[in-house]
């Protein structure tokens, strides 16, 4: 399970450094080696590890391919995936420029775990989701979990 919210930099090169504590939460035994990394909602990135990524590929596969929306999101879901096999000795991957555009992603970015994916924003996209949502929790979990 992922938690927290980290806020790290992007550097020239694209590389994104995970934090430690999410890396060393993964059993890769159980979960596998490295993380799947494609387009997200709401302006972010979703990243997954291989056991998860295989779940959310189940999900999606049992939408019809005769359903316009289901083909549509299917195209543009898996067209942008990219697999990283694995970080490098300081824990860092490479992010693909088309996902830092996809994700309006600068320098300044928040990694955080939301139970079974890591999501990576733009700082001042987070920033925008946190303020226009915060005021909202409340009635959002009453929604939820009437």
């Amino acid at each position: 399970m992922f938690t927290g919210e980290y806020r790290h930099t992007i550097d020239t090169k694209n590389r994104l450094a995970i934090p430690a504590s999410l890396r060393e939460s993964i059993n890769e035994e159980v979960e596998g080696k490295g993380f799947y990394i494609t387009r997200g909602l709401d302006t972010c990135l979703f990243m997954y590890t291989p056991k998860e990524w295989q779940g959310v590929v189940s999900k999606i596969e049992q939408s019809s391919f005769t359903n316009k929306k289901a083909r549509q999101f299917q195209r543009l879901f898996f067209s942008k995936a990219q697999h990283i096999s694995v970080t490098d000795p300081h824990g860092r991957i490479l992010i693909p420029q088309y996902l830092k555009e996809i994700a309006n992603i600068q320098k300044n970015v928040v990694i955080v775990g939301v139970n079974n994916r890591i999501e990576i924003w733009d700082e001042k996209n987070w920033s925008d989701f946190e303020s226009e949502t915060n005021e909202e929790y409340e009635e959002i979990a009453e929604d939820l979990f009437q």
